[in-house]
């Protein structure tokens, strides 16, 4: 018998094509085509990661988004980078946590350079919601609440359908220009803007903490309904870079 060497065919599942040749004493020759699926099995650290958004959507979950769209091209490349990292801690710290949000990434039809330095971080493995659209044009307004340090609002509670957008932004220069950009960004397209609860518990020095510290405060307060434990028990205002920027009350 002769067995050919396997052709893999194209397609989600592949197949591979073996031909055995099957030659008898005394007879004719015959043929035998066989095909075997050989499917590729999902990596167990992706197959929690959509256990755990499945879970979260159907619990109703708040949804975190991230505005990537709008600060892209206001961004260093050494910024754009920064801020790939923090989406990639915030889906880390996100996917671990016992109740964790729905998180979104939206505008990314606006945030090529962003996009381009996530693939470092294998994002396109990342169980969350992708939109080409920004959050406005994704979501109904009214169910939007950009968080803004300028914001003249304070977020005092978490509301059943609020969507919340965190600006992707980077701020490495700290500079005067970069004040109230994201509220800008929001008033811009009539979407309602808050503050987090920061007044008495801590003081930044800085125009605005990181994604991965406000991601973390909101998942404090969403498990303890407590702002001022929130605050003092997010890991990244006690560490760098944040950590030379606040002064504790």
């Amino acid at each position: 018998s002769t067995i050919t060497s396997p052709s893999v065919l194209a397609g989600e599942a592949a197949a591979a094509r073996v031909s055995v040749r099957v030659q008898a004493a005394g007879s004719g020759a015959a043929e035998l085509r066989l095909f075997v699926c050989l499917r590729q099995r999902q990596p167990r650290r992706q197959r929690r990661a959509a256990a755990v958004a499945a879970s979260a959507e159907a619990a109703g979950r708040t949804v975190v988004a991230f505005d990537l769209g709008s600060y892209a091209s206001a961004m260093t490349d050494a910024e754009v980078g920064a801020m790939a990292r923090q989406l990639g801690l915030c889906y880390g710290y996100n996917r671990g946590l016992p109740q964790p949000f729905r998180l979104a990434l939206c505008g990314l039809r606006d945030a090529a350079p962003v996009a381009a330095r996530l693939e470092a971080h294998c994002w396109r493995s990342w169980v969350l919601g992708r939109h080409e659209e920004p959050p406005w044009g994704t979501w109904p307004a009214a169910s939007l609440v950009y968080l803004s340090a300028d914001a003249e609002a304070t977020l005092d509670r978490i509301e059943a359908g609020d969507v919340l957008v965190i600006g992707g932004v980077v701020d490495h220069a700290n500079v005067a220009s970069r004040v109230g950009l994201a509220r800008g960004v929001a008033e811009a397209h009539a979407v309602r803007t808050a503050r987090l609860p920061l007044d008495g518990i801590v003081s930044v020095r800085k125009t605005s903490l990181t994604c991965l510290a406000v991601l973390q405060i909101l998942a404090n307060f969403a498990e303890s309904g407590d702002w001022a434990a929130a605050v003092r028990e997010a890991p990244a205002l006690h560490c760098a870079p944040m950590r030379k920027y606040v002064v504790w009350h």
